[in-house]
């Protein structure tokens, strides 16, 4: 018979806790609306972290992360300090005990490349000033350290599909927040236009994962979040979001092998082609197809370009191999990260970060469904790297690590040595029928 203490225990701790913590926070929580949000959520997340238990409050705050990452201007207060960002911390911070007894196991390629990055990053923090040294911290934080920690916690296939789905919601929220607060570019409820699209971007690359899984609710909420993410796209005015969604159309039908998903995307591209022909772009639009035909304030971010190229091509000649620094006067006008890579870090550092890219597209090669569909984020952040500046977003730190997910998943289940291949079977064997592509599209 067990014993009534222990079990006494288990609801008298938290409602002590919970007492002592209110009564520290009630008089702070009295002179400031911030300390008293503060508080509430903290008397929240221990009720529900008494009723749940520590492990599923975890990965339920790290679904809740996916859902915050796209809304950017969600702060505690500074752009820099994001509600996304404590809530990663608290489910981080619940999971450590069961982390502590869990092997971190990565792709051997990821972390070379991951080793090669850091180091040469961190190799040119002399002589740079605070802005180029925030820059090397948070993009390691982004491309390294978040995504391992999301497969630390290792969610299974209904808790990633939750996360994508989340995540979707959360970039939905954020563009329909920013239609009609935005008269020029939507910015949503991000920092920037750009922002917007990214996140919209990826919410598209999630998509074959979505139909893959096996949950019930993928054929109703996975076309609307996908409805609104192009919506996205367009009012963002952003080229890049267009041209990689492009890319993801031609790229998944050859990738997959599916004649069928072929002929949907040619058939819709025939539709789309006379509309795309007599569209008038000098009618003064800001959508994304008009600053692709050069209008909508287009000229000046491409002359922006152009110069920051022109700057970047000058850094990568003037020290190739270990790189100039990353600092905020250049850096930042590069907009293109592999170029950014290169001229701050050099060929080793930039050889890093393509070996963790190439890592996180393993799955598509290896992998089975719908774990392999978890490749096509980083297919997306892999297009869109010549465009873009953007390396240490939080909301491209989760997605890659979903992907990083896929390629972990893909180490852990190598054929054993003494292994026949499947190509060639052993005589009188049963062949086996390979999986066919998309099953669920």
């Amino acid at each position: 018979m067990r014993s009534a203490a222990p079990r006494a225990a288990v609801w008298l701790v938290p409602v002590l806790l919970l007492v002592f913590v209110f009564g520290v926070l009630l008089r702070p929580a009295m002179s400031s609306p911030l300390i008293a949000i503060a508080a509430i959520c903290v008397v929240l997340g221990i009720i529900i972290t008494s009723v749940f238990g520590a492990e599923r409050t975890s990965m339920g705050a790290l679904v809740l992360a996916f859902g915050l990452a796209p809304l950017g201007s969600f702060t505690l207060g500074s752009r820099y300090l994001l509600v996304a960002d404590a809530v990663l911390l608290v489910a981080f911070t619940l999971a450590i005990p069961r982390l502590l007894h869990r092997r971190l196991r990565l792709p051997a390629v990821f972390v070379t490349g991951a080793l090669l990055f850091t180091a040469f990053g961190i190799l040119t923090l002399a002589g740079t000033t605070v802005g180029g040294s925030a820059f090397v911290i948070t993009a390691v934080f982004a491309l390294v350290i978040l995504p391992a920690m999301v497969v630390w916690m290792a969610p299974n296939d209904r808790q990633m599909f939750a996360m994508a789905l989340a995540f979707g919601i959360g970039t939905a929220i954020s563009t329909l927040i920013g239609l009609p607060r935005n008269e020029f570019r939507n910015s949503g409820y991000t920092y920037h236009p750009v922002a917007l699209a990214y996140t919209a971007m990826l919410t598209l690359s999630f998509v074959p994962f979505l139909l893959a899984s096996k949950s019930s609710i993928k054929w109703v909420a996975t076309p609307v979040l996908a409805a609104i993410a192009l919506v996205g796209v367009w009012t963002s005015g952003s080229r890049t979001g267009l041209v990689v969604l492009a890319g993801l159309l031609v790229l998944i039908p050859l990738l997959e092998r599916s004649i069928l998903l072929g002929l949907v995307v040619a058939a819709g591209g025939v539709l789309l082609l006379p509309r795309i022909l007599t569209y008038d772009p000098t009618a003064g639009s800001t959508n994304a197809l008009s600053r692709l035909f050069g209008t909508g304030g287009s000229r000046g971010s491409d002359d922006a370009r152009l110069q920051g190229l022109n700057d970047a091509l000058g850094q990568i000649q003037a020290n190739p191999v270990f790189g100039n620094g990353y600092t905020v006067e250049h850096t930042y006008t590069i907009h293109n990260v592999y170029l950014q890579v290169l001229a701050a870090e050099g060929v080793f550092g930039f050889l890093g970060f393509v070996l963790m890219l190439a890592a996180l597209v393993v799955p598509l090669r290896r992998a089975t469904s719908p774990q392999r569909y978890l490749a096509y984020p980083a297919v997306a952040v892999i297009l869109a790297g010549p465009f873009q500046p953007n390396m240490a977003d939080h909301y491209l730190a989760l997605t890659l690590g979903l992907s990083l997910m896929a390629a972990v998943g893909v180490m852990k289940h190598k054929p054993p040595p003494n292994q026949v291949p499947a190509s060639h079977p052993q005589p009188g064997a049963t062949p086996v029928v390979p999986e066919a592509r998309l099953s669920a599209w």
